[in-house]
């Protein structure tokens, strides 16, 4: 670890390479802990304040490590940061130029031949959108890379971004005829032949969702993985592995399907209501669960599966409000009446 205390000293050769860069022992450490762990092939939490100096504590050691590295971030501008300005600085100061690519989802590059079928005429964006797809054309014949991080006015919400992009359902692959220059497979080619390949965690998770369905991969294999902002993790491996159903969104299809089968039944006032019953336990099912709906946790939360739904049980100083059993407008039964002794009752517990 002599060589490291040396590079991040005083008179090391960042010092030396980097205006205004200042040794701090916080950063020694952790790039010390990092190499080691590059080394050992092991696995290490690292938790650091504000003004430590943690992208150069975990990339020189990664250019350092002579190892294939795998960075992912949290965001795509730190993304670029890294790529763009923070490895061509290293490299040159460490005078180790390593051969690096930068990696983004296929939403984020130019796609030529949605492009050129017409998806972007200007027409269909009004005369702002059709000024802004002019100057796209004339971008899109000089970038290299296709990225759509070059076009600043071009923000992610632009209605123009997805008609020169491409999604998996309407790519077509090796049968376009822009194939040989599509940016989202050089881009895909040059990770494959680098040896320090930076992505964000959207990709990284995108990937791995992938593979474990079995339908391929996105990203290279590697030695070496290094998260940054990894606390991020947790709620984007959620989206991509377990999505919440929203309490709201659930509530108000119950709502809406009782209003359908209340209007049916107000049309068919002597008759076996459709869906009625159904919609009465399910949401009887859901309550069980849950309580009432006014009292459902938090903004979302994840759909009880059925079998917890039947172990569950309503508290019993919380019974959830009543809730219709026979859906035949305003018409109840009588008091004392016996389940299935009306003309138009219908016992539930047999669906």
């Amino acid at each position: 670890m002599q060589g490291l205390r040396e590079l991040f000293g005083p008179t090391g050769a960042l010092a030396r390479s980097l205006r205004g860069f200042v040794p701090r022992s916080g950063q020694q450490r952790m790039a010390e802990r990092i190499a080691e762990a590059l080394q050992l092939r092991q696995v290490v939490l690292i938790e650091a304040g504000t003004g430590t100096g943690k992208t150069f504590a975990y990339l020189v050691p990664a250019l350092l490590s002579g190892r294939r590295v795998l960075i992912s971030t949290g965001t795509r501008t730190l993304q670029d940061q890294l790529f763009a300005r923070d490895l061509p600085l290293l490299g040159a100061a460490l005078g180790r130029p390593v051969r690096t690519a930068l990696l983004k989802g296929r939403a984020n590059y130019l796609c030529r031949a949605r492009l050129d079928s017409g998806a972007a005429q200007g027409e269909l964006l009004g005369d702002a959108g059709g000024a802004l797809a002019a100057r796209v054309r004339e971008w899109a014949a000089l970038t290299r890379t296709g990225d759509l991080a070059e076009v600043s006015d071009l923000t992610d919400t632009h209605p123009l971004r997805p008609r020169i992009t491409s999604t998996r359902e309407n790519c077509t692959g090796g049968k376009c005829a822009e194939f040989s220059r599509c940016h989202v497979f050089a881009a895909r080619r040059a990770a494959l032949e680098a040896e320090l390949i930076v992505v964000n965690h959207h990709l990284l998770l995108a990937d791995l969702a992938l593979k474990e369905d079995g339908f391929g991969d996105l990203l290279p294999s590697v030695d070496a993985l290094i998260l940054d902002e990894a606390h991020q993790l947790p709620d984007l491996a959620a989206e991509f592995f377990g999505p919440p159903a929203a309490a709201g969104s659930s509530m108000s299809l119950y709502r809406t399907c009782g209003s359908s089968c209340a209007s049916r039944a107000r049309r068919r006032a002597r008759s076996r209501p459709a869906c009625g019953c159904s919609r009465s336990r399910s949401t009887r099912r859901w309550q069980a669960f849950a309580g009432p709906s006014d009292a459902l946790p938090g903004p979302s939360f994840r759909a009880p599966s059925r079998a917890a739904l039947r172990r569950s049980r309503a508290p019993s100083g919380n019974a959830p409000p009543p809730w219709p059993r026979y859906w035949r407008g305003q018409v109840s039964r009588p008091p004392g009446a016996r389940r299935g002794s009306g003309a138009g009752d219908h016992d539930d517990s047999k669906h």
